[in-house]
């Protein structure tokens, strides 16, 4: 099979698309399948042993991280670069199919058998475009669930505004892949249909209790004999991590604990004058990936993951994989990952977040039977029986 595939988000940038994306394009190269990739902004144009095609992006005024295609038009163009204007015609980039000379040539060359959007807004509309002009079947994933971000930015009616762009975009695709049961089901409660799951593997090998170094927590200033909660991923608005800071300031009074997090993003700034004042310890310790993530997860004890909008939360099942013991939100994916009092806990109407992690810190023996659990659990969700799930759905869609 020839697959291409187009994406909102790429690297350099690194996020859970991201990392989902790299297993696609790694497992199709390896079971002899063709991919090519388009991407937004600016990196390399080849990854593994696949092209990637860069397609000139700005990026967006209320949401800096993501990009947005760059008109070809010189007068749209205009109008997008002006911050009063851009949000505007960005929907309407991402409601109405277009051309793009750079990416036509390169499909024209490549002849794929499907297209595959991931998250699809303006670079997916280019590929809404050639899906329709060459004919060809048709694929996309659900990964980011833009409506629970949008009342952050108090636009009227922000909510059903993008449940009514969702809904107008993903109804144009043969079938869509969501990422877990409930997002599955938020997508059919705006009137989607022909909806799958396509989860999450982990990689149980990388992420290893076994990876634990305590005296690695001496790099980033930590203290090996404290108790080390942890959270991995983005430093942004969206993953709510003042309360996970909160929680912490408020439990440092009764325990020995510190704070790693890791990752970057917009919040950093804010999150470290918030820790600054409060004098306890407490690392950043940037991006991280591979056995370095892997050993800074082992080597926590307790994993506290704020964030209430997630469609999936692929820390959460890395995390589970390293051995810890995962305190998340009873809300949309993490739901699905999180089995509470087995192998974590789900705060939510009848449990605080912060009163979830005290449990954990009151009660040593149950912090560790959890993680066993969390652990167990994890290693039976491979990437390999995902991603095959995956190359039977492009198959179908080709048959038909």
């Amino acid at each position: 099979m020839k697959i291409a595939i187009f994406t909102e988000t790429f690297l350099p940038q690194i996020n859970g698309v991201v990392r989902t994306i790299e297993k696609i394009i790694h497992h199709l190269e390896d079971n002899g399948h063709e991919v090519l990739l388009f991407a937004i902004g600016e990196g390399e144009h080849e990854y593994s042993k696949s092209p990637v095609v860069r397609v000139e992006g700005i990026p967006f005024s209320l949401y800096k991280e993501l990009n947005i295609v760059k008109p070809e038009d010189k007068w749209l163009k205009l109008l997008i670069e002006n911050d009063l204007t851009q949000a505007p015609i960005a929907l309407v980039q991402s409601l109405v199919p277009s051309k793009h000379s750079l990416v036509e040539k390169k499909l024209l060359e490549f002849k794929p058998d499907l297209i595959h959007l991931a998250t699809p807004v303006t670079l997916g509309a280019i590929g809404m475009y050639y899906i329709d002009q060459l004919k060809l079947p048709s694929l996309a994933t659900f990964h980011t669930d833009l409506a629970a971000y949008a009342p952050r930015y108090q636009i009227p009616y922000a909510v059903e505004i993008v449940n009514a762009t969702t809904r107008m975009i993903y109804s144009k695709v043969n079938r869509v892949l969501a990422p877990s049961p409930s997002s599955k089901k938020q997508l059919e409660d705006i009137g989607l249909e022909n909806i799958g799951v396509f989860g999450r593997g982990v990689d149980s090998v990388l992420f290893d209790p076994q990876k634990s170094d305590k005296a690695k927590l001496k790099d980033y200033g930590l203290d090996p004999e404290a108790i080390t909660l942890s959270y991995v991923g983005r430093l942004a608005e969206e993953k709510s991590i003042p309360e996970l800071i909160r929680a912490f300031i408020n439990l440092a009074a009764k325990h020995k604990i510190q704070l790693l997090l890791v990752g970057d993003g917009p919040s950093k700034n804010n999150l470290e004058k918030q820790l600054e004042q409060s004098g306890l310890t407490y690392a950043f310790a940037g991006l991280k990936k591979g056995e370095e993530l892997a050993s800074l997860y082992a080597s926590s004890d307790i994993f506290c993951f704020p964030s209430q909008t997630e469609t999936f939360g692929q820390v959460v099942q890395e995390a589970m994989a390293s051995g810890l013991a995962v305190v998340g939100y009873d809300s949309q994916g993490v739901r699905d990952l999180i089995e509470h009092n087995k192998t974590g806990l789900l705060a939510g109407a009848e449990l605080s977040f912060e009163a979830a992690i005290e449990e954990l810190l009151n009660n040593p023996s149950k912090r560790l039977a959890l993680a066993q659990e969390a652990r167990q659990t994890a290693e039976s969700r491979s990437w390999s029986n995902i991603l095959n799930g995956l190359v039977g759905e492009y198959q179908e869609l080709i048959r038909l």
